[in-house]
């Protein structure tokens, strides 16, 4: 505790900006540091504070979307540099900054170009002022699979409203029929398969008027690390969701009711469709992220430093590193809020487009959904009730 004080005086005589949640995140990370079998020694003041001076305001990694430098063997978050994108928060209570992201450009993409015949709707991209959209893609490629065949086997996006301090998730549903430039009609899914990160999200801006730029992608591997090493995620699970668990478990494991899962066994649940219908399966990834996010509010600093170590060098992002802090900073009054949900068709508003593929791609009305989508982030309507009624989708 001494050497918290020290730095925190320090810290806030020289460097008043920078946030309480970084000073303890630094002093773990020296502790850890210095108290390493062998190491046997402490930091003085002046030590400590020079330490804490480099990794906080110093260079913290030259790509954007890095965060994590090396000092004296510990990966900490380094201050954003002027230019890395977003508005600095400096000297402001985390429930009291409003975020702003600078985008990125994707106006290079025409999602019509020799593409199909479903247009998107008419008009702009909703821009709400303090919530910032960042897509999370959870990919079906796995560890040892790199031929560029993945598609988005999940697509939700992470809202946050950083004036009321509120979380909500959105999932798209990946069987709806949309134009691929140089494809034709097919399902949203393929948008990544065949244009990345980038396609997946300008279709999102065309045809839900979304304000989505930025997004970070995880592959099954790093989800199942991800799940495993925060702990588990606690689920609740209906009978015929236990019943097929334990179907492809092969023994009697699971029972009606909450059930802690690890990775490979939250993979599995968070992926079932044929269960019931793939409406089912975007709210059971829903909850499972909400329950990652609720199990990561329980963890101590050091092992929150472990697992960030660990696993941030695995997530492809194009966040930069002053986007990045500004997320890490609204945390604290993020974690342990329920995030409203939504998703996106709405289902009974639904219908089959007859295709060429294997099954029919969903249609809907897309100015109705994007003027329901913004509603929903505005914070004017509460979200989704329960969805019922079964539609086409991916076989996969």
């Amino acid at each position: 505790m001494e050497d918290f004080r020290a730095l925190r005086y320090l810290a806030e005589k020289f460097y008043p900006e920078i946030p309480q949640f970084f000073y303890i995140s630094v002093l773990v990370s020296v502790y850890k540091g210095n108290n390493a079998p062998g190491a046997g020694r402490h930091y003085s003041e002046a030590q400590l504070f020079t330490q804490k001076k480099d990794i906080l305001i110093g260079n913290g990694g030259g790509r954007a979307g890095c965060i994590f430098g090396r000092r004296g063997g510990s990966r900490l978050l380094s201050r954003p540099l002027a230019g890395q994108g977003g508005s600095s928060q400096s000297g402001t209570d985390p429930g009291d900054a409003v975020l702003s992201f600078d985008g990125m450009d994707l106006s290079g993409i025409d999602v019509m170009e020799n593409g199909g015949s479903i247009a998107p709707p008419e008009g702009g991209v909703n821009i709400n002022s303090g919530v910032i959209n960042v897509l999370l893609i959870g990919s079906d490629e796995r560890e040892n699979s790199a031929d560029g065949s993945a598609r988005a086997d999940s697509i939700m996006m992470l809202s946050v409203d950083s004036r009321k301090n509120t979380w909500k998730l959105v999932s798209f549903e990946r069987g709806v029929g949309v134009s691929i430039p140089n494809r034709g009609d097919d399902w949203l899914t393929h948008t990544y398969a065949y244009g990345g990160a980038n396609l997946l999200m300008k279709t999102l801006q065309e045809y839900f008027k979304v304000d989505v730029s930025r997004y970070v992608k995880i592959d099954f591997s790093l989800f199942e690390t991800a799940i495993t090493d925060i702990g588990g995620v606690v689920v609740d699970m209906s009978q015929a969701e236990a019943d097929y668990m334990n179907g492809i478990a092969g023994e009697q494991k699971w029972t009606a009711g909450t059930a802690r899962l690890d990775g490979p066994t939250a993979l599995v649940y968070a992926r079932m469709r044929k269960l019931d219908s793939d409406w089912e399966r975007v709210e059971r990834q829903r909850e499972v992220v909400q329950a990652a996010a609720d199990q990561v509010a329980t963890l101590s600093l050091p092992k929150l430093d472990l697992i960030a170590n660990k696993l941030l060098p695995r997530i492809e992002t194009n966040l930069t590193n002053g986007e990045l802090w500004q997320l890490l900073f609204k945390m604290p009054v993020l974690l342990g809020k329920q995030a409203r949900q939504m998703t996106v068709p709405e289902r009974e508003e639904t219908w089959s487009i007859s295709s060429g593929l294997q099954s029919s791609l969903i249609g809907c009305d897309f100015a109705a959904e994007a003027d329901r989508l913004d509603r929903f982030l505005r914070g004017e309507s509460s979200g989704e009730g329960a969805d019922h009624v079964s539609a086409a989708a991916p076989s996969a």
